[in-house]
């Protein structure tokens, strides 16, 4: 393929302390079978020899390497430095313990070529665990309505986009998704205000914008370790986090009515997941969570009812299902 005419694609690659999976997490990005792309490079102060190894790959013309002498204290501030310096019309973030087939950038871009309304196309990815073995797709861990409308390749449109999103992070894995440029500088970026939800308000934020399209075929490897950010951090923390993502939105955008329903039912929805996660944990935390959430929304047990209903109804749902066809 030639680069002539063919759009520049610019990759954020991110490291902090995972030496053991950058040569691959590379060497799958230098191989792309789509010759136009640029890669910048950021490690964030990296203690453990991911330095030494990066530049190893200063010597292609197409990497930026930006090497910190400070640690910037999260993804989200490396990956929008990172930003700052690509030129490319189209972006996508690669983390450094995931990897990507050689055919990746060359997918996702050719659905935008059809697809004029589309800002954002997303794909499957393999779930990998710390030794680079496949065990199973991000697909069957999403939401049920997002399974159901999506087994194909397809446009997904912004408002059906958002109802995704109201209930769950449909594209968990940032890896995964190439994006108009222009529309990231659009919104500003990723906002640093999170510590686990950044991904999620910036795809909730992108359905103000634009049309997404998903692509059925796993071209990205999402690597899953046994101490993930979300399970690191306190179960409290992360349930606020998502509470002020959603609300943050309602308040920066003129939602409908039943947009506004949909979003506070789905915040309920996602705090009782967490009980269902972990029931100990959840009523351990209750009594600091409730105070925080009441801040944010006064009808706060009303939305968690709501949402727990919305739970339990989608499971004996698929469970049902599930029943049926072994009938």
């Amino acid at each position: 393929m030639d680069k002539l005419n063919q759009p520049l694609v610019s990759i954020v690659f991110t490291s902090y302390n995972h030496q053991e999976y950058l040569r691959q997490a590379l060497d799958s990005l230098v191989n792309q079978t789509y010759p136009n792309i640029e890669i910048i490079i950021i490690d964030d102060c990296s203690t453990d020899g991911s330095q030494e190894i990066l530049r190893e790959y200063e010597h292609f013309e197409n990497i930026t390497l930006k090497l910190q002498t400070q640690n910037s204290g999260s993804y989200v501030k490396a990956s929008n430095f990172g930003a700052s310096f690509a030129k490319g019309e189209y972006i996508l973030f690669a983390q450094c313990d995931d990897f990507a087939e050689a055919n990746q950038i060359e997918v996702l871009l050719k659905a935008f070529e059809s697809n004029a309304s589309v800002g954002v196309v997303f794909s499957k990815s393999n779930l990998v665990d710390e030794k680079g073995k496949t065990f199973a797709d991000d697909f069957y861990g999403r939401e049920k309505s997002f399974k159901d409308a999506v087994k194909e390749n397809g446009l997904i449109k912004a408002d059906k986009m958002k109802e995704f999103l109201s209930f769950s992070c449909v594209i968990p894995n940032l890896s995964a998704a190439l994006i108009k440029h222009d529309l990231f500088k659009e919104i500003n970026g990723l906002s640093d205000q999170y510590l686990v939800v950044a991904d999620w308000e910036f795809w909730l934020d992108l359905t103000e914008k634009t049309d997404f399209y998903y692509v059925s075929q796993p071209l990205n490897y999402f690597r899953q370790h046994a101490t993930t950010i979300r399970s690191s951090i306190k179960m409290k923390t992360q349930i606020v986090e998502i509470y002020k993502m959603f609300y943050n939105h309602l308040s920066k955008n003129e939602l409908r009515p039943a947009q506004q329903y949909k979003l506070k039912v789905g915040a309920g929805a996602v705090w009782f997941s967490y009980f269902v996660e972990n029931k100990k944990a959840w009523i351990q935390c209750f009594t600091t969570v409730y105070p925080e959430i009441n801040k944010i929304e006064k009808r706060r047990l009303y939305y968690l009812f709501l949402g727990a209903k919305k739970h339990v109804l989608e499971y004996l749902y698929v469970k049902a299902s599930k029943k049926n066809s072994l009938i």
